[in-house]
């Protein structure tokens, strides 16, 4: 049974990209572990995984009400803001330093997976509060401090890849060492992956067949469901909605473009893609930079002021318009739309002569 949170919330998503399950499954700390650094957790997080991307949702009323907090913080200690800055870099590092460690070490085990989860959970509250609290500090915090934390997020926008990539090197050493297929291992969980390195047994393969058609993990506190199947494509709709010929975000960058939409997850597997083409993705990061030179315009499902492909559109002067939601689902590869980025619309205009979906 679906929890009554899922259907009755309006959800906004976090994040969205080419990334393994088990990465997907670290961002179950925003409901457990926020606490220590900023005195708050948020009450839900919910995680959706399907064979093309894996995206974060929050509730929006959680979101604002955590952004709320957090600028309350900065307004009575203006020092928090460098603090958050300064703990993203640090923690940061710490990663990228067992990511080294990792990488030459014979063997895979499992208490360098579990470090990696503890140095990752003690990256992410710093980073997290740091990019939300932006939305919601007055006008003179926001300009006094935005310098401060685009800088940390542009020296840290490499770590998340980084962390996928070695999380997928694990699931394929697990698939060689278990014998499942390369692609299932894709969907298991962080903690399936230190169990197994313990001796513990791997899901079924029939669950984790089921998990490759899409699976949602939704996490309130300290519960942790799973959900696959009839249930997931229940939840898919709850999230998406009814189709639309129009799509709304947040301005980045204002100005007007037409073009082609390419759909693009995994930026080394868009092979076509001309200058003017319009990107239209879960969320940019620094892979995607030579389509975005391209690109007459980029819109997203997340992100927001301090995200890659705002921070982007700034310096390259492009239309963005950020936080539609569900323009990866919405929008067909090949469709001609329109970003009208000073009024944060998109138009899908429908012909006889798109290209059909892939």
């Amino acid at each position: 049974m679906i929890p009554q949170e899922i259907t009755s919330h309006v959800w906004t998503k976090n994040w969205s990209a080419h990334w393994c399950a088990a990465f997907a499954s670290l961002y179950c700390l925003y409901t457990t572990s926020l606490k220590p650094y900023t005195g708050r957790n948020l009450a839900f997080t919910l995680l959706v995984c399907d064979p093309e991307s894996s995206s974060n949702y929050l509730a929006q009323q959680d979101i604002d009400s955590y952004g709320t907090y957090v600028a309350e913080l900065v307004m009575k200690d203006h020092s928090f803001a460098e603090k958050m800055a300064g703990d993203t870099i640090a923690s940061a590092h710490k990663i990228v330093e067992l990511l080294e460690t990792m990488h030459d070490a014979p063997e895979l085990t499992s208490t360098s997976i579990l470090e990696l989860k503890k140095r990752f959970y003690e990256h992410i509250p710093p980073h997290f509060s740091m990019k939300k609290v932006i939305d919601y500090l007055p006008a003179s915090l926001r300009k006094k401090f935005s310098p401060l934390l685009i800088e940390a997020r542009i020296k840290t926008e490499h770590l998340f890849n980084n962390v996928d990539e070695t999380l997928k090197n694990a699931a394929s050493m697990i698939a060689k060492k278990s014998g499942l297929q390369e692609h299932l291992a894709d969907f298991l969980t962080i903690d399936e992956m230190a169990g197994y390195l313990s001796a513990l047994p791997l899901p079924s393969k029939d669950e984790l067949t089921q998990r490759s058609k899409g699976f949602a993990i939704f996490c309130k506190g300290s519960d942790v469901l799973f959900f696959s199947g009839a249930a997931f494509t229940h939840i898919q709709k709850v999230l998406i909605g009814e189709n639309k010929t129009h799509l709304t975000g947040t301005i980045a960058y204002k100005g007007l473009a037409r073009g082609t939409a390419r759909i693009v997850f995994d930026p080394s597997t868009a092979n076509e893609f001309n200058e003017g083409d319009i990107l239209v993705t879960g969320m940019t990061r620094p892979e995607f930079l030579p389509l975005m030179q391209k690109a007459a315009a980029f819109v997203t499902d997340a992100g927001g002021m301090l995200s890659h492909a705002a921070i982007v559109a700034r310096e390259l002067k492009k239309p963005c318009i950020l936080a539609t939601e569900k323009a990866t689902k919405v929008i067909r590869e090949g469709e001609e739309i329109e970003v009208d980025a000073n009024k944060g619309i998109v138009r899908i205009l429908r012909s006889s002569s798109l290209i059909p979906p892939k």
